[in-house]
């Protein structure tokens, strides 16, 4: 099997080694044109685990186009770019298994474009690169899950994905309505992501009151519109619980303690890395709630925080590690 990464992220990074390493799948990093002739190895971490702890591709093949044999695409790049990306994708007839969350105007829009091609992943993964290129991750409790194919052509090929991300170790299952379920956990949560960013950690948000209340008034507007585009998953939905001000200080608290790298994690990814995609996310979500007649003021307020430059305090996970 061939398996084309596009992406050569924290997330691409996890998929691509172990598929190669672990199940014997022939991978080929997609990358922009300007990072095809480097050298450099693709490293990565499993965080807390001993044995076999580093794993690498020495010699990584990259190219800035989709190779023709191509059996499968896993895509993880971010959200913000998958309209820049469809040419490319156009040369291919693989199906595309979407590793990044789509609203459902982003699926409506990836799938008029590719049809049945386009399948929704929902990755069972944490990670994100040092300044050393090295990648940590973390596996979730939780499986991948990606959507069943209906019949067709696709269903043979992706269930050997499946079969194969297995063996490679990423518990991977396929289920109906991972287009659906995707979208709705992250409308849940992500509003705490936002809040993050705008406060530039997650301890600096537990201690920002006024932040905290806008960041609980718009988890719940998340929630609400998770009722309309699927089901959350159950964790997810708790999301408005934990922005409360005591579970807030003492989810930070108890971050910090237990695993401080945890805390850098999420400063690093949610409070500098994801701001783009964030502000765009806010947008849409508040675009959807507008469509539904459901409240969205704390999104687009968001929204609006996001758009503004960074100040110095958005700047506090670079100087950690």
């Amino acid at each position: 099997m061939h398996v084309a990464v596009y992406g050569a992220g924290a997330l691409g990074a996890v998929f691509g080694v172990r598929l190669a390493k672990r199940a014997a799948v022939t991978v080929t990093f997609i990358v922009r044109a300007r990072r095809v002739d480097e050298a450099h190895a693709v490293v990565i971490e499993r965080v807390k685990k001993v044995r076999d702890r580093r794993e690498s591709i020495e010699r990584p093949a990259r190219s800035a186009e989709i190779p023709p044999d191509a059996d499968v695409i896993l895509l993880a790049v971010g959200t913000e770019d998958l309209e820049a990306i469809a040419p490319n994708l156009s040369t291919s007839r693989a199906p595309i298994v979407v590793l990044t969350p789509m609203m459902p105007r982003d699926y409506a829009r990836m799938r008029e474009a590719f049809g049945d091609r386009v399948l929704a992943g929902m990755p069972a993964v944490v990670a994100y690169a040092r300044d050393d290129r090295v990648v940590r991750w973390w596996p979730a409790p939780a499986p991948t899950r990606i959507d069943e194919p209906r019949a067709g052509s696709h269903g043979e090929i992706v269930r050997a994905l499946a079969a194969r991300l297995n063996e490679a170790g990423l518990p991977t299952r396929l289920e109906l309505g991972v287009h659906e379920k995707n979208p709705a956990t992250t409308v849940c949560f992500i509003p705490l992501g936002m809040a993050v960013a705008v406060a530039g950690g997650l301890e600096e948000l537990a201690r920002d009151a006024e932040l905290l209340a806008l960041a609980l008034r718009a988890s719940r507007e998340g929630a609400a519109i998770a009722e309309r585009i699927g089901r959350a998953e159950p964790l997810a939905a708790l999301a408005p619980l934990v922005a409360q001000p005591l579970a807030m200080r003492a989810a930070a608290s108890a971050v910090k303690r237990l695993s401080p790298e945890a805390l850098f994690y999420v400063d690093e990814h949610f409070g500098r890395k994801l701001r783009v995609q964030h502000r765009q996310m806010a947008e849409a979500m508040a675009d959807l709630a507008r469509d539904r007649g459901l409240p969205h003021d704390a999104l687009e307020e968001l929204a609006r925080r996001l758009a503004e430059p960074r100040n110095a305090s958005s700047e506090v996970g670079a100087g950690r590690a």
